[in-house]
């Protein structure tokens, strides 16, 4: 298995016996929703979808998996993701196949793809992968995987010893405790999970408050003493438990 890293999505493409593009959390329709909140923005759904389409022309994957939140009104669907879903979805179906893990965001999304192109909300195989969103507990056949999740929207900021900082969108890999599987297998089977940052720009959460205030049951489940963070390009970013301590120094 080759994982490669593009960080113009951010998006990565794993490629075993398919080569397979992924790219998490689009929240299509954001826009409309921050107008109910009092913030005015221009959609940027059309550029979200030519970013999303230049990037699947380029690198030509066998499937690409949208790693839920494609959309973000809950509940229903705002007018602008009617607008802007049926563009998305017709345009991806030109050039290869859909799979979409469903979210948290996404009641609903049903309506806007085949029977055929929708997963298992709590995780499935694919490729020998498991693919989750990751708001659910993983399905216990993800057991011993690696498994790819979106939902958290990892952004990590760093800085030198003069105080320059860099916030990037980027990827957590760690261990999972068995905890994480509502049926824990029988055995100690080694299951690992990749958290992949959101591909809407207005997305991030910083992965020190992710792992200070666990929200998920994959976040709860993460061994941080072993955890890597890694930044958009694939480079190495710092170890978790190191990222986190040097945050609460700096907040303290």
């Amino acid at each position: 298995m080759e994982i490669e890293y593009y960080p113009s999505g951010p998006a990565i493409q794993i490629t075993g016996d398919q080569r397979i593009l992924i790219v998490a959390d689009l929240h299509m329709g954001i826009e409309s929703d921050l107008l109910l909140h009092g913030v005015h923005l221009q959609s940027r759904g059309a550029e979200r979808i030519d970013r999303l389409n230049a990037l699947v022309k380029d690198i030509a994957p066998d499937i690409i998996l949208l790693l839920g939140d494609v959309k973000h009104r809950v509940p229903g669907t705002s007018w602008q993701e009617f607008r802007e879903l049926p563009s998305l979805f017709s345009d991806l179906r030109k050039h290869t196949i859909i799979k979409v893990t469903p979210g948290n965001h996404d009641p609903g999304i049903e309506e806007f793809l085949k029977p055929e192109e929708l997963l298992p909300k709590e995780g499935s195989i694919l490729d020998g992968i498991g693919v989750m969103h990751g708001h659910t507990r993983p399905d216990s056949s993800l057991a011993g995987h690696l498994i790819v999740a979106g939902h958290h929207h990892p952004v990590v900021s760093l800085s030198d010893e003069v105080g320059i900082a860099l916030r990037s969108p980027c990827y957590v890999l760690a261990e999972l405790r068995n905890e994480v599987f509502e049926k824990p297998p029988s055995e100690d089977p080694k299951t690992r999970v990749l958290m992949v940052p959101a591909f809407n720009e207005f997305s991030g959460y910083g992965i020190e408050k992710t792992f200070r205030k666990p929200f998920s049951p994959i976040s709860r489940a993460v061994v941080i003493e072993t955890a890597e963070c890694l930044l958009a390009d694939g480079t190495y970013g710092g170890d978790l438990s190191s990222i986190i301590r040097h945050e609460h120094t700096d907040c303290t």
